[in-house]
């Protein structure tokens, strides 16, 4: 059975293809979802099953190793970026179609420590840029932001401007009504227009906890 916070973190898994496109042409791009999941109390959002090699985890009863050597090393089909989990997360592979018919693809990895009652999310969007547009870094953020938010019925407690991997990139904290907090960290890619989105919850409002720093610093772009 899927737990509240793992539900949470599933209701992130609609792209963030509304974001910044700035230029001649500045109409929002919209998604089309191909399939619907709803969490009571909370609106519908994108969800399919997920299609990798990797076989879907409940929430594990085992504390993360404490080796960081021992983590698991995720990597998406595409080949964008490397990160680190506590161990193997569940894969959700997505397609969306925009208003102008263009098909995304793109992947996210949850896994959840349920010994902790934490989580831990990763993905990357590529940012469907129309033509005579261009990637708008802050509108991009932006929209991240707010989508996270609402994704996870959050309101947003702080937020600061980062760089990572001399990347934009926007470190905020959020909390919901049920006093769950979240880290999400976004980082941009204006070259690729890709936005990234590394993301740590926890139910008791702790995500000062050392296993989520581990998390966010063993992220690396390798673009291949």
């Amino acid at each position: 059975m899927t737990s509240k916070l793992f539900a949470l973190l599933l209701a992130l898994t609609v792209p963030l293809s509304l974001v910044g496109c700035a230029g001649e042409d500045t109409t929002t791009e919209e998604t089309t979802p191909s399939e619907a999941v709803e969490t009571p109390g909370e609106s519908p959002t994108a969800q399919t099953p997920p299609t990798s090699g990797n076989p879907p985890n409940p929430p594990n009863s085992a504390p993360p190793p404490d080796n960081v050597e021992d983590w698991f090393t995720y990597e998406p089909p595409d080949g964008r970026y490397q990160i680190k989990f506590p161990r193997q997360p569940l894969e959700q592979n997505e397609t969306a179609i925009t208003e102008n018919n263009q098909e995304i693809e793109f992947y996210m990895a949850i896994y959840e420590d349920g010994s902790q009652g934490r989580a831990y999310m990763s993905g990357a969007n590529k940012i469907p840029i129309p033509e005579g547009a261009s990637f708008d870094v802050e509108q991009g953020l932006d929209g991240g932001r707010d989508n996270a938010a609402d994704g996870t019925n959050s309101e947003v407690e702080s937020e600061e401007s980062i760089n990572v991997e001399g990347l934009p990139a926007r470190s905020i904290i959020m909390r919901n009504s049920q006093g769950i907090r979240f880290k999400l960290m976004m980082i941009a890619d204006t070259e690729e227009a890709v936005l990234y989105q590394l993301l740590v919850g926890a139910q008791d409002g702790n995500i000062d906890f050392p296993e989520a720093e581990t998390f966010f610093d063993s992220f690396k772009i390798t673009r291949s």
